[in-house]
């Protein structure tokens, strides 16, 4: 069986994810060796931490739906800060170009 369900752990991650949504199950996928939150049987989220600590909790409050707006507005910030990075970078090139 590649899932391993987490009843008990060090930090008490899966009873304190109950308090996010009682529907969340805590899992720990054997063949992709990292920790899956489930709800209603169908997978919620994949943890990017070796770990469970309080960054589980915090990930898990933050990737709700409820959140979506919000997380899409960060996106959107750091993709228009990466776009005016980027023309920068390419006027600064052109004009070195100029220069040499």
């Amino acid at each position: 069986m590649e899932l391993q369900r987490i009843r008990h752990d060090l930090f008490g991650i899966a009873k304190r994810l109950k308090s996010i949504d009682r529907r969340y199950e805590l899992f720990f996928n054997r063949k992709k060796n990292r920790y899956e939150i489930y709800a209603n049987g169908a997978m919620q989220m994949a943890l990017p931490f070796e770990r469970l600590d309080a960054r589980t909790l915090a990930y898990a409050r933050k990737t709700r739906l409820e959140n979506l707006e919000k997380i899409i507005a960060e996106i959107e910030e750091e993709n228009a800060r990466l776009e005016i990075q980027k023309t920068r970078e390419t006027r600064d090139k052109i004009l070195a170009a100029e220069e040499g």
